[in-house]
């Protein structure tokens, strides 16, 4: 079972989802892992709905850090600013199929996760003071 998520993760390395800069955006986001050089964009676009209708990401690292970016703009494409706010290490732990992971690594595998916790509290206190 341990390689097929090692599997898992290599090829969300390999071939990455939703990589490449958005032109427009409402979140843009960077992210970096100093203790190791991993950096990351994380951008989304909302609908009128208030749903992420583009997300990508663009950086380079190592593979936990590029799958973990990888997996969650999968993840949260679709998505109501609600919903963003609700998700947990836990949940980018399962999208790696980790249950637990080296804490050296933790920064690498929560750094898209990071970007979307400090992006989403940026939109929010930045359009709260146009009401």
């Amino acid at each position: 079972m341990e390689e097929l998520y090692k599997e898992h993760i290599l090829d969300h390395y390999r071939n990455p989802r939703n990589k490449g800069a958005l032109l427009l955006f409402d979140i843009k986001q960077d992210g970096s892992n100093p203790s190791c050089g991993d950096t990351l964009v994380l951008y989304i676009l909302f609908d009128a709905s208030g749903r992420a209708k583009e997300v990508s990401f663009d950086g380079s690292g190592c593979a936990i850090s590029q799958a973990g970016a990888s997996l969650l703009t999968e993840k949260i494409k679709g998505m109501t600013k609600k919903e963003l706010q609700k998700i947990t290490p836990k949940d980018i732990y399962m999208l790696l199929g980790i249950s637990s992971i080296n804490p050296a690594r933790e920064p690498c595998a929560l750094l898209a996760y990071r970007a979307l916790e400090k992006g989403l509290e940026q939109y929010q206190n930045h359009n709260s003071k146009k009401i």
